[in-house]
């Protein structure tokens, strides 16, 4: 036995069959015209006019149901082809929005990033900064370039003067260096190198006016500390005005006794005991009596002493913590003499210690040489 298809409903039918069971159309006479036409009749002389009309609208209808069915298989194989091009343009579509997207804020990212480089760069005092920006934008704003070129040139003239500055070693070149680059980053070590520079004009001057004058430029500054702590110092030991008076007075006091030759005129500027007179040590009164009176030789009838303007003093510590002060002056004589061949003019240096009452407690003198 074998299987047929139906031409009307395309339903499997037996070939001992009558009737299709799908449709129920006879299919015993289309059957056996379609065997006989394949066997015994070429299809090219078969008249269609000679098939009864009950075999030929049958086989007219199984052929449109045959069409009908071929193009649906047809359409259904093409409906996969359809969709799944329709899916490649969508995922196409879909990726260049997306690498859209996604150029866009990478581009924007990178356009943050320069910015924000370029803003680092022109506040940067590295010149290094400012190299690594320009190699790394090269394509960037020509205005951004152009303003980090700027600033680069600026500190690259910047690094010369500070070169040449410093082998200067002047405090004149340090100075004028600031003045031109008062932003530079080597602000700090020139305002340290001045400093430096002050402190030790100040220490080699080694005065109270010129430590002042160190303090006051540099009050914070690096020698601050040992400059207040010397000057205090100095302080302690600075004679006042009315003290060089005092004891200017009492050697003028001194030298107008041996004028006048009165002893206790002149014991009145000494003290009792005097630890250092001239050659003598622990000098007392009668050494200092004694003195005068060698002065006056025998052909001498007055003598006139007079202090002369180069008159110093500065303290000297006691053990007690009072303060003597130390006294250095030239004085001149002036001779009157009989015998009008020996010299009647001298000059001296003065030596002398001076104690808080206004009293002579060591005295030396030594010859100068006229000029």
């Amino acid at each position: 036995m074998a299987l047929l298809i139906c031409p009307e409903c395309g339903h499997q039918v037996s070939d001992k069959a009558d009737v299709c069971p799908g449709c129920g159309i006879k299919v015993r006479d289309i059957i056996v015209m379609q065997n006989t036409q394949t066997i015994d009749t070429p299809t090219e002389n078969i008249n269609p006019r000679d098939i009864p009309p009950h075999v030929v609208q049958p086989m007219q209808q199984s052929q449109r149901t045959y069409n009908a069915s071929h193009l649906d298989t047809y359409n259904k194989q093409q409906e996969p082809k359809k969709k799944s091009g329709k899916l490649m343009l969508v995922s196409f579509f879909i990726a260049l929005v997306i690498c859209g997207v996604v150029y866009y804020f990478y581009n924007n990212a990178q356009k943050q990033k320069e910015q924000e480089d370029y803003e680092y760069a022109m506040c940067s005092s590295d010149p290094m900064v400012m190299q690594m920006y320009l190699a790394r934008y090269a394509e960037a704003p020509q205005e951004h370039r152009d303003s980090v070129n700027v600033r680069l040139t600026s500190f690259t003239q910047q690094d010369n003067d500070w070169r040449n500055a410093v082998v200067s070693g002047s405090r004149g070149a340090l100075t004028e260096y600031l003045n031109t680059h008062p932003d530079s980053p080597h602000k700090g070590e020139a305002l340290n190198k001045i400093d430096s520079i002050d402190y030790a004009i100040a220490k080699r001057n080694n005065t109270i006016e010129s430590l002042e004058n160190y303090l006051k430029q540099h009050p914070d500054g690096k020698y601050a500390t040992e400059a207040q702590e010397v000057l205090e110092k100095k302080n302690e030991n600075n004679v006042s005005q009315e003290e060089i008076a005092l004891a200017k007075d009492v050697c003028k006091h001194f030298f107008q006794a041996i004028n006048s030759r009165n002893e206790n005129k002149l014991l009145s500027t000494v003290t009792n005991l005097l630890p250092k007179f001239l050659n003598i040590n622990n000098a007392g009164t009668d050494d200092v009596v004694s003195f005068m009176n060698k002065l006056y030789k025998e052909d001498i009838t007055n003598m006139n002493w007079h202090i002369l303007d180069d008159f110093k003093a500065e303290k000297e510590k006691n053990e007690d913590g009072t303060y003597n002060l130390n006294v250095r002056f030239t004085a001149e004589q002036n001779i009157e003499r009989t015998d009008s061949g020996k010299e009647k003019y001298a000059k001296y240096l003065i030596v002398a210690g001076i104690t808080p009452d206004g009293k002579i407690t060591k005295f030396a003198m030594k010859r100068v040489k006229s000029e």
